[in-house]
């Protein structure tokens, strides 16, 4: 029952952290129109944007719950297999990475769009640091999956 209530509390926390990423995407995606056609809206979607990172957020800290209780369910077994702690470390990684470089770079959108004249030049490498960072962090998604499915 335990490995049960484990698994369905993963399943709520796979579609809060992947809500929250297809919708920061979308509405990234939004703003980056928006700067380029050098409109005032841009701005008004920064508080939404910090939303979609709060969805995925909490989506994480719940993943990381319901995976020790499914771990603990199963007395812990998983533990001495390699590919399960490849996929932990890889787990662990993607919201290291979103506190070091993806909220720094946001924050760094945020203050450049709320200056009266921003720097479209600035905010162009900033767009290129932000997908190449989405490229990586689905790159780690696809491999957990990969190890998941596969355990290898």
């Amino acid at each position: 029952m335990l490995h049960q209530l484990g698994l369905f509390i993963h399943m709520v926390a796979i579609i809060l952290a992947g809500g929250g990423s297809i919708g920061g995407v979308l509405v990234e995606k939004q703003l980056w129109i928006k700067i380029k056609n050098h409109s005032a809206d841009a701005r008004t979607l920064l508080p939404l944007l910090k939303s979609t990172a709060s969805f995925i957020q909490i989506g994480i800290i719940v993943f990381l719950i319901s995976g020790l209780i499914m771990l603990y369910s199963v007395n812990w077994a998983y533990l001495s297999q390699p590919w399960f702690v490849i996929k932990f470390i890889l787990f662990l990684m993607l919201p290291i990475r979103g506190a070091v470089i993806g909220r720094p770079t946001l924050v760094q959108v945020g203050s450049q769009i709320n200056q009266d004249s921003y720097s479209l030049s600035v905010l162009m490498k900033l767009k290129s640091k932000m997908d190449r960072f989405h490229f990586i962090q689905y790159s780690i998604i696809a491999m957990i999956l990969i190890l998941v499915i596969f355990k290898i």
